[in-house]
């Protein structure tokens, strides 16, 4: 019954009118009924419980008896058979509607792709950012599990994660489009639980970054090319991307020093101050800074330090980029 869930997915949630569909089918399972008397029923215009049960006619959920004006419409057997399936979609279209939470995350998220998962990792609602990020239209995603677009360890690991921390997990990495093109995305995945009517579910928030990766692998070509020491820190001052320069002057490989905290390698209470007023100010700074570490052979240089903010679309400082010069005396 795959197909059924799939399709009670993308007519009752992927829809407009889906609850309007929900009120039909629960009439009918009362008794048979026609057009007018639905439409009195319902307080909808003829036209509209038309056009809805011709839709439910097309996937097989209604079937009809008579002719003209009377012409009754009943549920089929597979949705009387499965009709407790639809209870379970009329839960979840509640959720998605009425939950200023759920409401809020469609809002601040409308550039990224939304998709939301019940607790089965089952797709109940996409955006329309999903379809342009991974080319699947809601229909081939409603009732479907994640694994369509998440491979399965991909997937479980985040689940696994976010329960145990009890908080939203990020990651970055490669999906699939339904194209075949793979895309560098960033994935946010939480996971929801409203009190009171027992909804549980995931969102799934996908972020494309295919493009600022490229950008970055040019970046990071042109900095290990550079005599320049160069590196990339976050606000903690954790280390992000370090070039060849920068680590031929430390114990460690350029790969060793991404997450190691700058102020634990190079442990200095002022100039961490410096960098700390960098961020708070978001304006560049160069200080003369030939304590920070004492390369090889470089006895009588003075060493520069400048000091980049890197800032977001909402021009907040998100990291700094850190450059140091051998100056000779």
């Amino acid at each position: 019954m795959s197909s059924l869930k799939q399709n009670l997915s993308y007519l009752m949630l992927g829809q407009r009118g889906g609850e309007n569909r929900i009120k039909i089918l629960e009439h009918l399972k009362e008794r048979s009924y026609n057009l007018n008397q639905l439409s009195n029923e319902l307080d909808l215009n003829y036209r509209t419980i038309k056009y809805h049960i011709d839709i439910l006619s097309e996937y097989d959920l209604i079937d009809k008896s008579g002719e003209g004006y009377g012409k009754v419409y009943f549920l089929s057997p597979k949705m009387e058979e499965n009709y407790d399936m639809l209870e379970r979609m009329k839960g979840k279209l509640q959720t998605v509607s009425k939950s200023p939470k759920l409401y809020e995350k469609v809002v601040e998220q409308i550039h990224d792709a939304l998709i939301l998962l019940d607790e089965n990792k089952d797709i109940i609602l996409t955006n329309k950012s999903a379809e342009e990020i991974t080319g699947y239209k809601d229909e081939d995603l409603l009732g479907k599990n994640i694994e369509t677009l998440l491979d399965s360890d991909i997937h479980q690991d985040l689940v696994e994660e976010v329960l145990r921390r009890d908080e939203f997990v990020k990651k970055m990495i490669n999906i699939e489009t339904k194209s075949g093109e793979t895309k560098n995305v960033i994935v946010t995945l939480d996971y929801f639980h409203f009190d009171g009517d027992g909804d549980k579910g995931f969102s799934l928030i996908i972020k494309d970054v295919t493009r600022e990766a490229e950008q970055r692998e040019v970046l990071n070509a042109l900095m290990d090319h550079s005599e320049v020491m160069m590196a990339y820190l976050n606000l903690d001052f954790d280390l992000v991307y370090v070039n060849s320069a920068y680590a031929k002057n430390t114990d460690h490989s350029p790969e060793e020093l991404v997450g190691m905290n700058h102020f634990d390698l190079f442990p200095d209470g002022e100039k961490k101050k410096i960098f700390q007023g960098v961020i708070e100010e978001g304006e560049p700074k160069s200080i003369e800074d030939s304590g920070l570490f004492e390369p090889e052979g470089c006895d009588d240089e003075d060493i520069y330090c400048s000091l980049e903010p890197v800032k977001n679309e909402k021009d907040s400082v998100k990291g700094l980029v850190l450059s140091l010069f051998k100056v000779p005396p």
